[in-house]
């Protein structure tokens, strides 16, 4: 039996991120970059010299997959060619003239993308060539299936020509590299099938190759997955227990990589590992077994040392495997509780879907910049270097300035601003009970990083936790001013959550918990409230036959959160990063007043399709990028908005999200927005 990992972290000591943000400031180089890469790709070797299978290309700078685009020479013609970093890097961000390329989420995590854009045929880069180091090292690359999966494809061509000429660069690629073994990942088989020409570009490959398909079972396609002219095939055996019964079928000259422990949660190994082992070493010799994480560890953060609970992040998951190895592993004993379900359907009887008095009504995400200055003085109270009493002065202070601003632009619902908050699921769980904060950190998409808390326990709102923030801020204007909260799928998803009862079953639990919060918020006065979830689509399973259970739970628990409030309250949700079809039915029975989506880089088409789906409800269009610095053009605003045959007064407008990463070009931007909507209210 031999140890190996799909990939790490690039998060050692934030060395990529501050090197990047610094060259987006002008502070830094090219070179700092590169050093700062190397040494990162030295300390990640380092911790994999136990394993009997090292990798290497896992991470880059900023996302694999737009890395992968650029080796294929696959980018938009509106960045010119791609020579310098400079360019490289303003492929997601965007230029003044090129608005940035979308993102999307990664699978059924909260790992966002950049989605490639193919103009024109790919042709391997010589310049921006993919190149290992290290011949005992498997390389690591997203398979060609699954990079056209998350492809836009802007030529004539059908995704069967552009697989065959892109995997003919591929096998460039590849058979030019020093590696002998590569990591081929194709967990798009999940979602998109299994080609029937598949093969015919694995026989073209030189090397060893090693298949991987991870985040659910391939029990849909193992039959063909398995003929495959491969050395090696990566199973999932934590989000797909099913491939557990597809073993007696696996073929004897093939070597299995077995994700038996969870590449995507923090929990230490448990009972539950130990008996998917068992079953696995059944049916497999050891000498055909490699032992594996799930799927990479960039899910989780790169060490728990100085952790207050004994978690188990990339570090200490190697430090397991090796255990397991030498069958010195210390198993935690877990089962799975049965918890039952509410059969109840929550609903607000009676309600009327509220609309606005005024045409193409406005408002914020939530979110305003969050400055140095406010990160400086939340890390200066948590290490008691300022009184609460001088922080919160600090904070209204901000609040102030934030609502007069809101008030000079003209905004028609307000916002607080949130600066009190660090991150939008952390700040809810470090006030509600059963949730542990940890200090490390996950990459969320290019050198954003967040935090996410572990349940540990059964989920209590203590106190208020919004109330005091949404009170003052409304008693310093006469116009409304949303609460703002997280709902409880996006608690539950965007943490990591425990195993030994169902994600449904917490959902409900976090809900009760916010319906406290919301009945509070209402008794004082606050009419809007808005209760975001963007992770409803991310939660979907890749399972189909687990979707009706997860949405009919997940859609209810949110129900759950404001199904007592009178109707004259008004609730908001927000989504982005997500494509609606899959889940429209689930979507219209939200029962929300707004729903706010991610709609600038689709140019109007998430918002059509929920009003070819029937919504019921007012729809807020997310009108420009906030993850971009550039500052829209009027026209560009106004072309969402009048694509859509709707009453005016049923169209929002707002950024496609928070505006906490953003500078001061923050209210630039909202400035471009408002002389937007001056137009459209005067065409009216």
């Amino acid at each position: 039996m031999k140890t190996t990992i799909l990939g790490l972290p690039n998060s050692y000591d934030f060395l990529i991120k501050k090197a990047v943000e610094g060259f987006w400031a002008g502070e830094n180089s090219e070179n700092e970059i590169s050093k700062a890469r190397y040494k990162v790709y030295n300390h990640n070797s380092g911790l994999q010299e136990s394993l009997d299978l090292p990798v290497e290309n896992d991470f880059d700078i900023y996302d694999r997959l737009l890395r992968t685009a650029v080796n294929f020479g696959l980018t938009p013609k509106r960045f010119g060619e791609i020579k310098k970093l400079e360019d490289y890097l303003s492929i997601p961000r965007g230029k003044q003239d090129a608005e940035a390329s979308p993102m999307v989420k990664w699978f059924n995590t909260n790992y966002h993308v950049v989605q490639p854009e193919i103009e024109k045929l790919p042709e391997l880069s010589e310049n921006w060539r993919l190149k290992g180091t290290d011949q005992n090292k498997k390389f690591a690359l997203i398979g060609p299936w699954t990079f056209l999966a998350y492809s836009v494809n802007r030529t004539n061509y059908s995704k069967e020509e552009l697989f065959e000429k892109l995997s003919d660069e591929y096998v460039k690629l590849i058979n030019g590299l020093p590696n002998k073994i590569i990591q081929l990942e194709e967990p798009s088989f999940l979602t998109q099938g299994l080609p029937d020409f598949y093969s015919k570009f694995l026989e073209k490959i030189k090397k060893k190759v090693h298949l991987h398909v991870y985040f659910g079972a391939v029990n849909d396609f193992s039959e063909k997955l398995f003929k495959l002219p491969v050395e090696g095939f990566g199973l999932d055996f934590v989000d797909g227990e099913n491939n557990l019964n597809l073993l007696s079928h696996f073929p004897k000259d093939k070597i299995l990589i077995a994700g038996v422990i969870n590449g995507r949660n923090v929990h230490k190994i448990s009972s539950r590992n130990k008996r998917t082992l068992d079953s696995i070493l059944e049916k497999i010799s050891k000498e055909k077994l490699y032992i594996s994480p799930s799927s990479s560890l960039m899910h989780v953060p790169l060490s728990a040392e100085g952790e207050k609970v004994n978690f188990s992040f990339a570090v200490e998951k190697i430090k397991e495997i090796n255990n397991i190895k030498k069958g010195a592993a210390i198993y935690e004993e877990v089962s799975l509780e049965e918890v039952e379900l509410p059969e109840k359907f929550f609903y607000r009887a009676g309600h009327a879907y509220w609309v606005s008095e005024v045409p193409y009504p406005t408002t914020t995400i939530g979110s305003f910049p969050q400055t140095k200055e406010v990160r400086k003085k939340r890390n200066l109270l948590k290490e008691g270097e300022i009184s609460n009493e001088e922080y919160e002065q600090f904070i209204k202070e901000q609040i102030k300035n934030c609502i007069k601003k809101q008030e000079e632009l003209d905004l028609d619902i307000l916002v607080h601003g949130e600066f009190e908050r660090n991150d939008m699921v952390q700040y809810f769980a470090e006030n509600f009970e059963g949730f542990t904060a940890i200090n490390g950190a996950v990459q969320s998409y290019g050198t954003r990083y967040v935090r996410p808390p572990v349940i540990t326990g059964s989920i209590v709102r203590k106190n208020p936790v919004t109330l005091k923030w949404s009170k003052y801020a409304q008693s310093l204007t006469k116009k409304p001013v949303k609460g703002m909260l997280t709902g409880p799928v996006t608690m539950v998803q965007w943490s990591f959550p425990r195993e030994d009862i169902s994600k449904e079953a917490q959902y409900y639990e976090v809900a009760k918990a916010l319906r406290e919060e919301v009945n509070d918020l209402v008794k004082a006065g606050i009419k809007h409230i808005q209760i975001d979830e963007p992770a409803i689509r991310e939660g979907l399973p890749i399972d189909k036959s687990k979707r009706e259970h997860y949405l009919k739970h997940a859609i209810n628990a949110f129900r759950s959160v404001f199904y007592q409030v009178p109707n004259q309250a008004v609730i908001h949700s927000h989504m982005c990063f997500s494509e609606f079809p899959e889940i429209m039915n689930a979507i219209k029975q939200m029962n929300v007043d707004v729903l706010s989506i991610e709609d600038s880089k689709a140019k109007g088409k998430t918002a059509n399709s929920l009003k070819e789906g029937g919504f019921p409800a007012s729809i807020g269009l997310g009108v420009y990028d906030v993850h971009s610095p550039r500052i829209p053009e009027v026209e560009e605003i106004i072309k969402i908005p009048l694509t859509l045959n709707l009453d005016p007064k049923k169209i929002w407008l707002n950024p496609d999200c928070g505006l906490k990463t953003r500078g001061e070009e923050a209210y630039l931007q909202l400035a471009k927005m408002m002389e937007a909507v001056k137009l459209l209210r005067e065409k009216k």
